[in-house]
């Protein structure tokens, strides 16, 4: 009977997980919390940085095993012959309300797209999902794509930058969004402006890993599947978790955007609309969806 107890901690399998410090990759932590990785063996440890470049960098290494972020460094790996996959989508754009949107200083100027040209916009990946929004906004509602100067700045000091007119305005993302709002204004949806519907962000590994790990993948999905349908449905319960792990005010958490996390396995539609505007806005060179997602 001594023995039993060893012999089940000995099939956990510690999986390391980066996420960032935002409400899209939240379902990792819910997952810990409730116990769904604990129940299919999987003992999760997650680390956060700041944007997707960082973690594919840091799944390439192999100092993570999974990541997340937007699909448009995986595609730029791709370009370049590193292959990483898509494993399961993570939040998703329905149309408003959306989870990030662009902002600017209460007291700024600008009230319209146009009114950013020559102007310095906060993005919080280069190359990445937040800067092709930004430049599909101002591109799609009058103003000059190719005047505006665009910076990398963390989600977590867009609000200081644009009160203190480090930056005219950027693109924040929850919880941040909602916590900038006593010095920000809104000025519009950027996600709008990439498609009606698409997936923000999502799950990814190295396809060698992949290879490797076919059944530790099929059970991360599975708990992110049932994850995700929990949290979209129990937007209360996964707030309070999200409370304990990021310290974000009740008040906050009670007036932010929720995420909504994608609930069936990917899709090339899906990944397609941010992967057209990463080529028309930035170097990519044409390339479908379905060559990034994993088929296991």
């Amino acid at each position: 009977m001594a023995l039993a107890p060893r012999a089940a901690r000995a099939d956990v399998v510690t999986l390391q997980v980066g996420a960032m410090p935002t409400d899209g990759s939240a379902e990792a932590l819910y997952a810990v919390d409730r116990g769904a990785f604990a129940a299919v063996g999987i003992d999760a440890k997650i680390t956060v940085m700041t944007n997707t470049a960082t973690l594919a960098a840091a799944v390439q290494g192999g100092s993570l095993e999974i990541g997340f972020g937007s699909v448009v460094p995986l595609a730029e790996a791709k370009a370049r012959g590193i292959a990483f996959r898509v494993i399961w989508p993570a939040a998703t754009y329905h149309g408003p309300p959306a989870p990030n949107l662009m902002m600017v200083a209460k007291g700024s100027p600008v009230t319209k797209a146009a009114d950013l040209n020559g102007k310095t916009i906060a993005v919080n990946g280069l190359r990445d999902l937040t800067q092709y929004e930004v430049q599909a906004f101002v591109d799609k509602n009058g103003g000059d794509v190719h005047s505006i100067k665009l910076v990398e700045i963390p989600f977590s000091e867009m609000g200081t930058a644009l009160a203190s007119g480090r930056v005219d305005a950027a693109i924040i993302a929850e919880p941040f969004l909602s916590a900038a709002k006593g010095d920000a204004r809104v000025l519009g949806d950027a996600n709008a402006a990439i498609a009606p519907h698409f997936a923000i962000t999502c799950w990814f590994a190295t396809e060698a890993w992949l290879t490797k790990n076919p059944e530790l993948a099929r059970k991360y999905a599975a708990v992110m599947q049932q994850t995700a349908r929990w949290a979209n449905a129990n937007r209360k319960d996964s707030a309070a978790i999200l409370a304990r792990f990021s310290k974000i005010s009740p008040e906050v958490l009670g007036s932010m955007t929720r995420s909504y996390y994608g609930e069936a396995r990917p899709d090339p539609t899906l990944f397609q609309p941010v992967i057209n505007a990463a080529v028309k806005y930035g170097t990519l060179p044409p390339m479908s969806a379905s060559d990034l997602l994993w088929q296991g």
